[in-house]
């Protein structure tokens, strides 16, 4: 986040200049808040369509800032590739021959144990399923049945690497929110500082009496 805090402080007594660091992390943590919940709950959803939050919700966390380290982040805790490409756009690397794409008749994933049963390497031990040219175009295959023409087209094979779009604004809306909740929360937050250490110190020194 930008902020005037440099030049706030050259306006300050020594006693709001004490006290900034605490509201600023404060501030941060109160930002980091809002962009969690905004990316949890309304940036991923409309992104990806998800059949629950469940993931967003357990994957996105924050590390919170304090006074001798002003920085609050939101981040991946699971480090998924495939979120920062579709955040950013990018390309598909291939680990071998071809790239699979998901075909139209492949069962969705609704966790991880789907993921594990639908990856193409695990497909392919399946006796049913084999690679095959459709039209010229290499693809995962599996028969349903024991008739020979009833297959359900799993993965289409690609000898390139395919494009992926930037389709999961992560960091515009992180940035955005982040922005707009420090700028309003920071004087909030310095005005609960100040009273809270002034009275602090009301009550030393009528300790000290």
């Amino acid at each position: 986040v930008e902020s005037n805090v440099s030049t706030l402080m050259k306006a300050m007594d020594a006693f709001g200049k004490d006290q900034l660091p605490f509201a600023t992390s404060k501030a941060l943590n109160d930002a980091a808040k809002a962009v969690r919940e905004t990316i949890v709950e309304k940036t991923y959803p409309q992104s990806f369509e998800p059949k629950s939050k469940g993931f967003a919700k357990a994957a996105f966390f924050r590390a919170f800032a304090n006074k001798r380290n002003l920085e609050a982040r939101v981040f991946d805790r699971f480090e998924k590739d495939y979120l920062v490409n579709q955040a950013k756009g990018g390309i598909k690397q291939k680990r071998g021959r071809y790239v699979a794409i998901p075909a139209q008749e492949r069962p969705k994933v609704s966790g991880r144990a789907t993921y594990r049963r639908v990856h193409p390497r695990n497909v392919l031990n399946r006796p049913k399923a084999f690679v095959q040219d459709v039209n010229g175009q290499p693809m995962i295959l599996e028969r349903r049945t024991k008739k020979r023409y009833l297959l359900k087209r799993l993965y289409i094979l690609h000898d390139a690497s395919p494009k992926i779009p930037k389709r999961f604004p992560f960091y515009e809306v992180g940035v955005n929110v982040a922005q707009k909740t420090f700028d309003k929360r920071l004087p909030v937050r310095f005005k609960e500082a100040k009273n809270s250490a002034f009275s602090k110190s009301r009550r030393k020194a009528a300790r000290m009496r």
